[in-house]
């Protein structure tokens, strides 16, 4: 290693040297440094990790949080901050920034040592033994419980409530479905978890006053050898209500409720629609789209399912502010019923906004900009949402351009109209109501874009598209777009740029005009929105096909054969004809609050064909950049071993393949109150399918890809603001593919007192938001 990183490893180490907080302790006190729990197992214990896990939540108080398991920076802002008069500047260091040292005396070994019994008896581990040891070091200390664990007890038999009432009948009919089986460990979150699944299949059976309370769960541990026999009651002292089971009745719609201005009964007019009542009848709204989105049927057992997709429903419209349901009860000749008000607040018709931006891209662009836009939530009366917007933006490349070269800079003004309507449109087919949480919308979109870069051209496109999307549940989402339409037209193009034109073809047939006609599938998966697991995921797969529809037609219609180098035109520009496939899978591991692992692999491929020889320029590959792999400036990287342009070299052709493979990972982690840390890894690179004599080694090959992969490392700090990240990711090249096979690896070569080393190699990406 250089002397010069040698040294800034010292200064570095000297300055956290006076970070661990342990300084400023009063004389005598002891700084609580944490807790283990140990098990000593006597006889047949299962493995042990997950019961480790649950015991520790037990475990109080929290240390002083800690950098690198020894430096307490939080704490050390604490000590030396002087106590504070006021709020100002002194105050936020203390105790916003600071906290406050977690000393020996606050902890109380007895107390936590009960908890943890605790713990242990509701994951079966009865009558285990817990002891404590407070181990002493220097100016610290820390406190070992040890638990003696006996084998667990597991379930013998499972006893339901008998059949001598309906709440009863219902249970047993359900009892495949249970939570507990003979021979699983006793565990009381299961039980609980057992007694909110039958609660919840009894509600939609029509118990609509039954409550998980009225379960009660015995365990008889008198049968010897560790087991426990469970029975599961109803309680005697559960109300009469809730043993009824209720047929809906009456279901009201007051579409025009005011939580200011009670208007239940400010108009009496009532239509029937769908079986429904609906209040105040006026024209705002088409009562049919409110009614079918109201999933109570008269003389049906009330369902929770139902009940909340109504819920869900109503509120997916997108025009109502509120959406409240109250039930009334009654009985008519001995049967119960409920009656169903539902009362829904709308939203303001109609909106406009203005914004002023801060636009950052992947490219590492950036620029002001403004946005203009109206919207309408109920053009048509059927909560149809219609948008009209235009923007207008500034872009220059404010971090990762080529040393020496200037910040190349960018006009773009678009106008877009949208409309979304609240179920299926498909041409000669009526799609009748779907039962689902979610209301499937089709979408059309138009919209006009042109696009002016500085020195080089202006570019013009227009594109339509007609699809749907609809979720299937709360983490799954489908898109399709069966018709995409783009036409890209660039003109005012510069000498400088022609020239580029003359020398590379290739780039003259990414900038000929473009006609895309096909369509596009989208599936996306996605469970980080419950965010109490683990283990989260993020999967985006998409297809995109165009041209193919064209020359299904050019061949009926037209002995013309099609090819690249005679083209069938519409409208006279060559139609693109390809297939394009891409897959972003994510994968995120949430150690606790404070602490997460991201990764993500993206994998591509776009196949040109027929009337095309090249991927239209807006459909290519790309990497590199702020959210791609960010010790590489923002396309420059690829194809192949091809090498980056020089910094003196006309270097606005922008790297760009049929394929990539694109790989990263980060270790996320709190710093201090809103600010965050990051340490990254990035890899991939972009291949040809077909060899360009222009761009030699960027030919995909299967035996050599794995060894053309470029590697990046680096340092991120990010300001978490709950609605936005600013991130400044810090980043440098560790493989360089354009290397000769055994240089690649660019260790050796990591020299930060170099200033030459740090202009050629550090890329500073400033980017707003995570890069995945």
């Amino acid at each position: 290693m250089k002397t010069s990183n040698v040294l800034l490893t010292l200064i570095f180490a000297v300055f956290l040297g006076g970070c661990t907080g342990l300084k400023y302790l009063p004389d005598g006190e002891k700084l609580y440094t944490g807790a283990t729990i140990e098990f000593i197992k006597e006889g047949e214990i299962p493995k042990t990790k997950d019961l480790k896990k649950e015991v520790a939540k037990v475990i109080t108080p929290e240390p002083n949080r800690t950098f690198l398991g020894v430096f307490r920076p939080k704490l050390w802002f604490y000590e030396v901050t002087d106590t504070p008069k006021g709020k100002g500047l002194r105050y936020f260091f203390k105790n916003k920034i600071g906290e406050p040292p977690v000393l020996l005396k606050k902890v109380s070994p007895v107390a936590v040592s009960s908890l943890i019994s605790n713990r242990l008896d509701n994951n079966g581990y009865f009558r285990s033994k817990v002891s404590y040891e407070i181990k002493e070091k220097g100016k610290t200390a820390k406190v070992i419980y040890t638990a003696v664990l006996f084998p667990p007890y597991r379930i013998d038999s499972v006893k339901f409530p008998p059949r001598i009432n309906s709440v009863n009948s219902k249970i047993l009919e359900d009892t495949a479905k249970t939570l507990l089986k003979p021979g699983d460990i006793y565990n009381l979150t299961t039980i609980k978890a057992e007694r909110e699944r039958i609660d919840l299949y009894l509600k939609n059976e029509g118990f609509f006053y039954f409550n998980p309370d009225y379960l009660v769960c015995y365990a008889d541990t008198a049968i010897g050898k560790r087991m426990v026999n469970l029975s599961l009651e109803v309680k005697e002292e559960t109300p009469p209500k809730a043993l009824e089971r209720y047929l809906m009745h009456d279901v009201v719609i007051h579409p025009k409720y005011s939580l200011d201005n009670d208007t239940t009964f400010a108009s009496q007019d009532t239509i029937i629609i769908e079986g429904k009542y609906y209040i105040n009848s006026d024209s705002t709204f088409n009562p049919k789209s409110i009614a079918n989105s109201v999933f109570f049927e008269r003389n049906t057992y009330y369902s929770r399912l139902n009940h909340d997709i109504t819920l869900r429903r109503l509120m997916g419209l997108g025009i109502f502010k509120f959406v409240n349901i109250k039930f009334t009860d009654e009985v008519v000749n001995d049967t119960s019923f409920l009656n169903a008000s539902i009362y829904l607040t709308p939203l303001r018709k109609k909106s406009l906004r203005a914004e002023i931006l801060a636009i950052t891209k992947s490219t590492n662009f950036a620029g002001p900009g403004i946005d203009l836009s109206f919207r309408n939530r109920n053009l048509l009366k059927g909560s149809e949402l219609f948008v009209l917007s235009t923007q207008a933006g500034l872009e220059t490349q404010i971090s990762g351009q080529q040393p020496g070269q200037p910040s190349l800079g960018a006009f773009n003004l678009s106008v877009e109209a949208k409309l979304y309507v609240p179920k299926f449109l498909i041409p000669f087919y009526n799609v009748s109501k779907i039962s689902s949480y979610f209301i499937p919308k089709t979408k059309f979109e138009l919209s006009a874009e042109r696009n002016y870069r500085v020195d080089y051209y202006t570019m013009n496109s227009l594109e339509f598209t007609y699809g749907y999307y609809w979720q299937e549940s709360e983490t799954k989402l489908h898109e399709l777009d069966p018709v995409v339409i783009n036409y890209v037209r660039t003109s005012q193009t510069t000498p400088l740029f022609d020239s580029l034109l003359e020398i590379n073809p290739f780039l003259q047939k990414n900038f000929q005009n473009q006609f895309i006609l096909g369509l596009q599938y989208r599936y996306t998966f996605n469970n980080q929105v419950k965010s109490q697991l683990k283990n989260q995921y993020y999967f985006r797969g998409t297809a995109d096909f165009s041209g193919n529809l064209m020359s299904l037609l050019n061949n009926a219609f037209s002995s013309k054969n099609v090819n690249p180098e005679d083209p069938a035109m519409l409208f006279n520009t060559p139609y693109s004809q390809y297939s394009r496939f891409e897959i972003d899978a994510r994968y995120f591991h949430v150690f606790d609050k404070k602490n997460k692992i991201a990764t993500r692999l993206i994998t591509g491929v776009g196949v040109p064909y027929g009337n095309s020889d090249a991927l239209p320029y807006i459909k290519q590959f790309f990497i590199g950049g702020s959210n791609s792999i960010r010790a590489f400036r923002a396309r420059t990287l690829g194809p192949g071993t091809y090498p980056p342009p020089s910094p003196d070299s006309l270097s606005f052709f922008e790297q760009a393949g049929d394929i990539k493979l694109e790989m990263n990972a980060e270790y996320r982690f709190n710093i201090i109150s809103v600010i965050k840390g990051a340490v990254f890894v990035d890899a991939g690179n972009v291949w040809l399918l077909q060899n360009d004599p222009l761009r030699p080694g960027g030919l995909f090959e299967v035996k050599d890809f794995m060894n053309e992969l470029a590697f990046g490392t680096g340092l991120g700090l990010r300001a978490d603001v709950n609605f936005f990240v600013i991130r400044l990711d810090l980043a440098f090249p560790i493989r360089k593919p354009w290397l000769e096979p055994g240089d690649r690896w660019v260790f050796d070569q990591i020299n930060f007192g170099s200033p030459g080393w740090r202009k050629e190699n550090l890329v500073l990406n400033i980017a707003i938001g995570h890069p995945f």
